[in-house]
């Protein structure tokens, strides 16, 4: 029975691979999106999962999983929505069931494809409301990926963990002249310290970010590499109590986003609910585009606490200060964009926007805290002032 299956799944691979007709491709994707999700032949297979099962047919047609990204960019909504579906159960699975833990190299494979291109694309289009629920049920995915990454603690006994904190420390360039006041090569006692980490131990600092902290401070450092060490540069002739610490500041960033796209929250009944005919404006809200971008953002976000400290000439103690200004940011710039806002004009508007706006909008929420929380506490408190 299993060889009966894999002959079967893989003649319907390559049906979604070689067969230009639309129906045809529609039908076969959607078998496949049903083997994967919900798997008839578990007798056949004990324990093998339906992304498992799959396997063996989708690594024999190199082009399949190319052809179903590229299928995405169909004019045929319902081939796009089927396409989409299929790259969802196959996700789903892979990250619920795969013991193995190939499941980061499956996520990294349909990001290098173009995936979140292509679903960023569709999900500012005119097609989103044919492709509602297939978007949402990724946008929904994406969560699921950013918490799992979270909920994996940093370890410097897991190879990947260990060669992350390395990089970081190797990106640095520890033996650029002026760095070390001294210009030994010796062993810095404040390799971590310099690169704005609150100790030599870096990898428990990453207890509220997890590996998602991990990836985003990596990213950041290894797309700007050159601009990375020229701020350790220009920071290491600042007063310690005047370095910004763009470790701690990337954590706090991470926490941010975090927080602003609710990630903890789990959305998939507002899949459903948002399908129906709701107001045109409700429904664009439940999409989340600028999500997709999580490592632009982070990026974005980063620079923006980086040039506020600069700005305001901060100390130490105003790290809190600044993380709530980029946090009201984030809320004012992320949070009231609409669906069709592109990365690129958000990444701007984060860069350009003025100190002095920013904070007269912080002043604005404070009035507005205040307000309620007076008015909370002189209408129970008002009775007691009476004659």
């Amino acid at each position: 029975m299993p060889s009966r299956l894999l002959t079967a799944s893989k003649q319907i691979v390559e049906l979604v691979v070689a067969q230009p007709l639309v129906n045809v491709n529609r039908g076969a994707m959607s078998v496949l999106a049903a083997i994967v999700g919900h798997p008839s032949h578990r007798n056949s297979q004990p324990g093998a999962t339906g992304f498992q099962r799959l396997k063996p047919a989708v690594e024999s047609q190199p082009q399949f999983l190319p052809s179903l990204v590229e299928k995405m960019t169909s004019a045929d909504h319902a081939l796009c929505a089927n396409s989409l579906q299929l790259i969802n159960a196959l996700m789903r699975d892979a990250i619920a069931n795969d013991a193995d833990f190939e499941w980061p190299r499956f996520i990294k494979q349909l990001q290098e494809l173009g995936v979140i291109k292509s679903v960023y694309g569709l999900m500012q289009s005119s097609a989103v409301q044919d492709l509602a629920h297939p978007l949402l049920e990724f946008q929904s995915l994406t969560k699921v990926l950013l918490r799992k990454w979270r909920e994996e603690k940093v370890d410097l006994e897991k190879p990947d963990h260990r060669r992350a904190i390395r990089g970081l420390n190797a990106a640095s360039n520890p033996d650029q002249p002026g760095i070390d006041p001294k210009g030994s090569k010796k062993h810095n006692p404040a390799k971590w310290r310099r690169l704005g980490f609150d100790t030599e131990s870096p990898a428990w600092e990453f207890e509220s970010t997890g590996f998602l902290g991990l990836m985003d401070l990596t990213d950041f450092v290894y797309k700007n590499e050159d601009g990375f060490q020229k701020l350790l540069l220009e920071q290491s002739a600042e007063p310690a109590e005047q370095r910004c610490p763009v470790a701690r500041a990337s954590l706090a960033v991470t926490s941010i986003l975090y927080e602003h796209f609710e990630v903890d929250k789990p959305d998939d009944t507002d899949s459903h609910r948002h399908t129906s005919h709701e107001s045109r404006t409700h429904f664009d809200r439940a999409f989340k585009p600028l999500l997709l971008h999580w490592s632009r953002l982070h990026t974005s976000g980063l620079n923006v606490f980086i040039r506020l400290w600069k700005v305001s000439g901060a100390q130490s103690d105003d790290f809190e200060k600044i993380e709530e200004l980029v946090r009201i940011l984030i809320e004012q710039i992320v949070g009231q964009a609409p669906r069709t806002k592109d990365i690129k004009d958000t990444e701007e508007e984060l860069a350009e926007f003025e100190i002095q706006r920013l904070r007269e909008l912080q002043m604005e929420l404070l009035e507005l805290t205040y307000e309620d929380a007076w008015g909370h506490h002189l209408r129970y408190a008002y009775p007691l002032c009476q004659p």
